[in-house]
């Protein structure tokens, strides 16, 4: 064949300019300035000056980050990728193999099933020599599969082998089957709201397991910006017959945000004020417009009446009239939203479980004070609401560590975060109850979540006195002397939450009937140890320079440990220490609660103050009782009545600190002068309440308010004699 190459070629070639020789050897640097990259030109990177910059007289700086991924970066976002396609595979895989089992033979079906297997079990080299470069706890475990070749076929014999002795191969096993098996955890969940963060958990056991879709990828909530025409219905989800300003209303909520909420973070304010907002935004007609949620991770109708019955409850001097309204309704309105919160359950519905838990107990107490009856055991009636919130947690899988959920990308670490805050005010509640009714914790600790991570932006929120001021107290400002300190919610509530992890233990081993008493003795000082260290370790252990209410309450709960610590072995003949760290303890509680008096006014203390100063007081008195026996003049008794100071001005807000009240006065007389006849009139009593003149019934609310199995009525009994 003639060869194509012309005469004329090798003239045209040599008449042809030449290249420049430099023109190929120009380097170029491998990251260029930031002058270079806004205008994207290529930068020869010279020191201190490249030319590009030297030519235009600007600045050769080299500021801006490289926003390139790192290596790091890229393997998680290629898990991801890969977690979406094994998915993707999974599905189309079962799809396809149903519909060849309805039309083919037997044995095809068979071919089939091998050819599948062939497809997940067989890698090619290239998708090995990849796997390979990846984490091998994660990668290859995962999906060695996805990417194989489809050249080997193996035969029907093979084929059904495989079958035979690796079921987890089956189609029909790898999608929802396969979790009956007891397949990972993070299969288990199905999400069931966008808006409220929501997430369901199923066991292998549940037949729910199998009808729930698997967890889906998060979508980015919808904003609900106001326009222009919106307005604020901020009482639809409050009874409608409670006549209510908007004045009065934020009021309450104000009160509860600077005293209540901050507390074990039963609320985040901020963030429900925001919602509340959101919920309650009637909307001009719009086709571009989503309707506004109902509830999210931060709002629920039932929260919302929570809220503004504990707010209320905190300046019902200053409205009666509208808080005997309010309770009188309560009951039979938030019944009907409790239903709903159980249907739709998200994560403000166990805040909202645990403050409805506390609502039913006072409207409890304050609709049925005159006939109150020892007998009737009125107060269990909040405490069994709280298992609600418990049923919750394990309903929403709180208790599992999501850490590997946020690295697969299936939940946000915003997510994360609000349901770890969630699991952790459930569990310092259910703590806190435990402590109070004297019984075993509600929620088994066997949770592998982590503790809640401090946030610096949590912390930095400054705390706010309330607004508006009062008629009805003096000073009618409270906590204004410390308005705009910094809030340390987040690191208070980290630090209570090991508080409480070492009060379980004190539960279980000092006060379960299945250790002995010489294992007690040694686990109480361990116990006390390891209180120390948390004091020590503890960034607010100086009351003076955060005056804080929920700083000063988390004090005085450290300090109600070790008394329930050491209050056992008080009377101990062998040493004299119990007896003098409980002292120091009581010393201390009553000198945070002199400290909240002048600072804010103890009437506007958390409920959970009453078991504190109950705890302090009682201390004192088995100190006055010993001063007596041995002849020697203490302030012991002096304490004892500062303490049941405390206690009546904080009856004002809350009705079970004016029946701590009762009982400490009683006891007091029982102590002084043991007698079988009632020594107190019966006009000094609170005139709501029946007086206690018997020695059984005042046996029964030892029992009950002091958590103590060890330390009994009738130790105050024998002290006394």
């Amino acid at each position: 064949m003639p060869s194509k190459h012309r005469a004329s070629d090798s003239e045209e070639s040599s008449s042809r300019p030449a290249l420049p020789p430099s023109k190929r050897q120009v380097r170029h640097a491998s990251r260029a300035c930031d002058e270079c990259r806004r205008r994207k030109i290529r930068c020869d990177g010279m020191v201190p000056q490249c030319t590009i910059c030297k030519n235009r007289d600007s600045a050769c700086e080299y500021k801006d980050e490289d926003r390139r991924k790192t290596n790091l970066e890229h393997i998680e976002d290629i898990n991801a990728r890969m977690d979406r396609f094994e998915k993707l595979v999974e599905n189309l895989l079962a799809a396809t193999t149903a519909s060849r089992s309805m039309a083919a033979p037997p044995t095809q079906s068979l071919s089939d099933v091998g050819l599948i297997e062939s497809i997940i079990q067989t890698p090619s080299n290239e998708s090995s020599s990849r796997m390979a470069e990846l984490p091998t706890n994660h990668a290859i475990d995962r999906l060695p599969a996805a990417l194989g070749s489809k050249n080997t076929t193996p035969s029907s014999t093979t084929s059904a082998r495989q079958m035979l002795h690796n079921i987890d191969t089956l189609p029909v096993t790898s999608s929802r089957l396969r979790k009956v098996e007891g397949g990972p955890d993070y299969e288990l969940f199905q999400r069931v709201g966008k808006a409220d963060a929501a997430l369901v958990q199923h066991g292998p056991t549940s037949l729910w397991t199998c009808a729930s879709s698997r967890l889906q990828e998060t979508e980015a909530s919808s904003t609900h910006e106001p326009r222009m025409g919106d307005w604020i219905d901020w009482s639809r989800n409050l009874p409608s017959s409670l006549n209510i300003s908007k004045t009065i209303h934020d009021q309450a909520l104000d009160y509860f945000s600077a005293f209540y909420a901050p507390w074990c973070l039963s609320v985040d304010m901020p963030a429900f004020i925001t919602d509340l907002n959101i919920c309650n935004m009637t909307q001009v007609s719009g086709r571009d417009r989503q309707s506004p949620p109902i509830r999210t991770a931060h709002y629920s109708p039932l929260l919302h009446c929570c809220v503004l019955y504990l707010g209320l409850r905190l300046i019902k001097q200053e409205h009666p009239a509208l808080m005997r309204s309010y309770e009188s309704i309560f009951m039979r309105h938030c019944s009907a939203l409790l239903f709903e919160e159980c249907d739709h359950t998200a994560l403000s519905s166990l805040r909202a479980y645990n403050l409805f838990s506390n609502c039913a107990h006072f409207v409890r107490l304050s609709t049925c004070e005159n006939q109150f009856n020892l007998g009737d055991r009125q107060h269990a009636t909040g405490y069994l609401y709280s298992g609600m919130a418990i049923a919750g947690v394990h309903a929403l899988g709180l208790n599992l560590n999501c850490e590997s959920y946020v690295r697969r990308g299936q939940i946000t670490p915003d997510e994360r975060n609000l349901r770890e805050y969630a699991f952790w005010t459930t569990y310092l509640q259910d703590t806190i109850r435990a402590l109070a009714a004297g019984r075993q914790p509600i929620l088994v600790d066997t949770s592998s979540a982590p503790f809640p991570q401090i946030d610096s932006i949590l912390d930095d929120v400054l705390w706010s006195s309330p607004t508006v001021p009062l008629y009805s107290v003096t000073p009618p400002s409270p906590g204004l002397s410390v308005n705009g300190l910094r809030s340390m919610r987040s690191t208070a509530f980290h630090w209570m939450a090991r508080l409480a992890v070492i009060s379980r233990s004190v539960l279980e081993t000092l006060y379960s009937s299945s250790n002995g008493e010489s294992t007690r003795e040694e686990s109480a000082w361990d116990l006390l140890q390891q209180l120390e260290t948390w004091h020590d370790r503890f960034p607010l252990a100086h009351p003076d320079m955060n005056p804080l209410p929920h700083v000063l309450l988390l004090l005085m709960t450290y300090h109600l440990v070790v008394i329930f610590i050491l209050r056992p072995f008080y009377r101990s003949t062998s040493t004299t220490i119990p007896a003098q760290k409980c002292q120091q303890a009581a010393q201390s509680i009553l000198y945070l609660l002199d400290l909240f008096e002048s600072v804010h006014g103890l009437r506007f203390c958390h409920h959970n103050l009453i078991n504190a100063i109950f705890g302090a007081a009682t201390i004192f008195l088995l100190g006055n009782i010993k001063s007596k026996d041995i002849g020697f003049s203490s302030t012991d008794l002096l304490n004892f009545n500062r303490c049941v100071d405390h206690m009546s001005r904080l009856s004002l807000t809350w009705t079970e600190a004016a029946m701590s009240h009762d009982i400490l006065v009683a006891l007091q007389a029982e102590c002084e002068q043991p007698s079988a006849e009632p020594l107190l009139d019966q006009n000094d009593l609170n005139p709501s309440f029946p007086p206690f003149n018997s020695f059984n019934d005042m046996q029964d609310i030892w029992g009950l308010m002091f958590p103590d199995q060890a330390f009994q009525w009738q130790d105050l009994n024998e002290a006394s004699m």
